[in-house]
């Protein structure tokens, strides 16, 4: 067998495995077809307890990310009136990544000659690591009623610039309302 053969579904395997989860509840009760206009709600006033989150920057860019993908969805903003509300948390959770030992054979030959060689990665290692969790509420109605809720994480690094910061908020954010309204298909 080639190794262009195996090398793109080995490399199909690697990416499905990096992807993130989206996990969406909703009310199915709720018609989500009439939703055409937003607003943002306040800011929320908790804490996480993580400098790397607790920040007027990451609040901003935050909601300009909701912004900019609801707008893009074709959603409008409005002060007055409108068809739903957004609001978002952030949460931080602690997780832990672990590897096992490791065993590779290798058989190799050159005429007249082969060899056979191994390695033994030992021992596996585990590590802990804080998840960082966007949530996104959609709610509805003068009582600010929970119809929708997405989240999704990623693994919080120190050292981040502006730019990567925008980047990763922004991608959390767009396969998070990927998934709104229940049954939209991009």
């Amino acid at each position: 067998m080639s190794i262009r053969t195996l090398f793109l579904p080995l490399t199909v395997i690697f990416l499905t495995a990096c992807g993130t989860t989206v996990n969406v509840d909703y009310d199915k009760q709720t018609d989500f077809q009439g939703l055409r206009t937003f607003t943002l709600m306040p800011s929320s006033e908790s804490k996480t307890g993580d400098e790397r989150l607790d920040s007027p920057l990451v609040d901003k860019r935050i909601r300009d990310a909701i912004v900019a993908t609801l707008s893009q969805r074709g959603y409008r903003q409005v002060t007055d009136n409108p068809d739903f509300a957004v609001a978002y948390q952030l949460g931080v959770r602690q997780e832990l990544d672990s590897s096992r030992a490791s065993m590779t054979v290798g058989v190799g030959g050159f005429y007249p000659r082969s060899a056979i060689g191994m390695t033994y990665g030992y021992p596996g290692y585990v590590e802990s690591y804080e998840r960082g969790i966007l949530t996104i509420d959609i709610l509805q109605g003068s009582d600010k009623k929970l119809v929708w809720r997405g989240s999704s994480g990623r693994r919080l690094y120190d050292g981040r610039t502006p730019e990567k910061s925008d980047k990763e908020i922004n991608a959390v954010v767009q396969e998070i309302i990927d998934k709104f309204p229940p049954g939209y298909k991009k």
